[in-house]
């Protein structure tokens, strides 16, 4: 008669303590990958906010004492965008494709901002003239563009980071003195269609920003102490970072990997094929999504949010053939079939909730948000009214003009003027 097999109170404490373990792993590791995730967000508001301080303070003194020459009298030009389409999203390219119709309605002669008009951020694929109109000096032309627009994504917490896009545009022969662009605040939008249905722009912007070059660009024209600016105008959109749902998406092979490597703890090691078999394709699976995430992400010099989930994927596969080793010494060395059972059921019991637990909960589904503590001063047709200690939700920089000259620089967000300086508007996008 065989003796029933019997697990020592021991042997149930060294089950325990490997649960502990691998709990502590996971734990440990999952808070390292918030934090260092929590940091990528930061060290994106602290660049945003050094680069407002920087422009409300040295270059606005600069670019406050820009003004026309006597006599000039730019064409002032009202324009407007319609984003019918944004798309070809190529994050590892740095670019997507838009296709858009711009409009231009000014009065006078000497300029044509239709056919002199560029994407400063971008190069035009196309432009067809789809409509134009004149009449008693007053001009309207209808431009049908196509152009592949260059945008760095966030790879450090893709697919949880908010993306802002954006469309500039400038006159590449006049500058201000010659041409200055108008918003068309009214009839600028974004077409319901204009992007995948997955994906969402939350909100958008137009306003006109005076770029100053800081060069003549060998112009004899420009005066030796004077530099080119431009008028430019900039509709920004937000794109709405993917979520949870794709995140899902983009690793489905890997989370299925890492279950069918844990289904193995129900084989009995001894079964030695289908035991360790399980494990070593699972090893290949998640190898396979490795190289299909990085066909489309460039390259990063930090550890991003997906080698976090990839590499938590490996671990757990490569932790599973080593409790399916260590339960194949004790089911067939020592003889303690039983022993290697309750083994195997609690690391199954641990492995799996806290693996998709750690790769599930610690990225932060939420888009960015604009700088905390940044204060700039809120003017009001050039007096200040007050200071302003947290910036709108969103927030938009450019410049404005007066009757007798150059002004200064203006920015949108909650329908107030901060006074500030000109600098690409993608580089400060406030999202609240």
């Amino acid at each position: 008669m065989t003796t029933p097999e019997i697990v020592t109170r021991k042997e149930i404490i060294v089950v325990a303590l490997w649960a502990i373990e691998i709990l502590g792993l996971y734990i440990v590791a999952g808070s390292v990958g918030a934090r260092q995730l929590r940091q990528y967000r930061a060290k994106t508001l602290e660049m945003r906010q050094a680069r407002l301080e920087e422009v409300a303070t040295e270059r606005s003194k600069n670019l406050a004492n820009i003004e026309l020459s006597k006599g000039a009298k730019p064409v002032e030009v009202l324009t407007g965008i319609y984003v019918n389409y944004i798309g070809e999203f190529a994050l590892r390219e740095a670019g997507c494709t838009a296709d858009f119709d711009i409009w231009f309605r000014w009065t006078g002669a000497g300029v044509n901002p239709g056919q002199t008009f560029q994407v400063v951020n971008g190069q035009i694929a196309s432009r067809d003239k789809q409509e134009e109109y004149l009449s008693g000096g007053k001009h309207y032309e209808r431009y049908r563009v196509k152009a592949r627009i260059a945008k760095s994504f966030d790879t450090n917490r893709f697919p949880f980071a908010g993306e802002p896009l954006t469309i500039q545009v400038e006159d590449a022969s006049h500058g201000i003195e010659s041409l200055r662009y108008v918003p068309d605040t009214q009839d600028s939008n974004i077409s319901p269609t204009a992007i995948l249905q997955q994906l969402k722009i939350s909100q958008s912007l137009i306003a006109v920003q005076t770029h100053d070059y800081r060069s003549r660009r060998g112009d004899p024209r420009v005066p030796a102490a004077g530099s080119d600016v431009h008028s430019r105008l900039i509709f920004a959109m937000l794109l709405a970072p993917p979520g949870a749902m794709y995140h899902l998406k983009l690793f489905n092979a890997l989370f299925v990997s890492v279950a069918i490597a844990l289904v193995a703890f129900f084989i009995k090691p001894i079964h030695v094929d289908p035991r360790f078999g399980l494990g070593v394709g699972a090893v290949f699976a998640a190898i396979g999504n490795v190289i299909y995430i990085g066909a489309f992400l460039p390259r990063a010099d930090q550890v991003t949010l997906t080698d976090m989930v990839n590499g938590t994927g490996l671990v757990t596969i490569f932790l599973s053939l080593v409790q399916s080793t260590v339960s194949l010494y004790i089911f067939d060395t020592k003889g303690r079939e039983k022993l290697s059972r309750l083994f195997d059921r609690v690391s199954f019991t641990v492995s799996l909730p806290v693996t998709y637990l750690s790769v599930w909960f610690c990225p932060s589904p939420r888009g960015d948000k604009g700088p905390k503590n940044g204060v700039m001063e809120v003017w009001n047709i050039g007096k200040m009214v007050r200071t302003y200690s947290h910036p709108p939700d969103f927030a938009f920089f450019g410049s404005w003009r007066e009757e007798n000259g150059y002004a200064g620089e203006f920015g949108f967000g909650s329908l107030e003027l901060f006074r500030i300086s000109s600098f690409d508007f993608e580089f400060w996008l406030g999202i609240g």
